[in-house]
């Protein structure tokens, strides 16, 4: 399982509503289908957060997997849903959409994978507080035709040492103070958003294999394996 491939957002539109209060256009949260969610995997939808042309921020529902717009309509890229911060300014699938059009995903939480092949156990992330994880992401607008997609990706970097023991790479993960800052499209002020990720809020803990079948979707998926034994 690549990082970040499976996502939780149990969150209700409501909250999100409230959480992240001077975002305009929030009634497209009430989407069917879009909230709450407990299995989302790359190629379905995420709820997020964009500069808006009026010099706010709006939320945008976006395929989660990002497809360039030079992309041909049977070329359309599958593992696009992770991009890595080290490279992702020479990227040619995501240099542009790091210049100009960055986002934030804000999620309830994530999974992992650890173990050997066969048996691997999966494990849960999330902010001890219950408040949203919010993840860096990039944006693009895709047209062919009467068909207009907008996508994202969600960058990682490194894993520090807590997060290490599950996987080596990790979400780039944004202080609230610091949406602004990567919304502006800024690229010299990366560096310092990524030497500012801190994980010490997260915690972690192993959930059912239910969670394995991407078809599976309830709140269950995300209570601790120790609870339901």
């Amino acid at each position: 399982m690549c990082m970040c491939g499976r996502i939780a957002n149990g969150a209700k539109p409501g909250y999100l509503r409230e959480h992240f209060d001077e975002v305009e256009a929030a009634e497209i949260l009430e989407e069917p289908g879009l909230l709450p969610r407990y299995n989302v995997t790359p190629g379905q939808f995420l709820p997020g957060i964009r500069a808006s042309n009026r010099g706010g921020t709006e939320w945008a529902i976006f395929r989660w997997g990002l497809i360039p717009r030079w992309a041909k309509p049977d070329q359309i890229p599958d593992r696009t849903f992770n991009a890595r911060s080290e490279t992702v300014a020479e990227k040619p699938t995501f240099r542009d959409a790091y210049k100009n059009r960055r986002c934030i995903i804000p999620i309830s939480g994530y999974y992992e994978w650890t173990g050997e092949k066969g048996s691997k156990q999966p494990f849960y992330f999330h902010n001890t507080d219950s408040t949203p994880l919010i993840l860096a992401g990039l944006w693009e607008t895709w047209r062919h035709e009467d068909n207009i997609v907008d996508s994202c990706t969600i960058l990682t970097a490194d894993a520090d040492t807590k997060m290490g023991g599950y996987h080596h790479r990790m979400p780039v993960f944004l202080d609230p103070l610091a949406i602004r800052t990567w919304l502006e499209n800024d690229p010299n002020s990366f560096q310092s958003i990524i030497k500012g990720i801190k994980t010490t809020n997260i915690s972690i803990y192993p959930v059912s294999r239910e969670v394995n079948n991407s078809r599976t979707d309830h709140s269950g998926l995300i209570e601790p394996l120790a609870q339901l034994l």
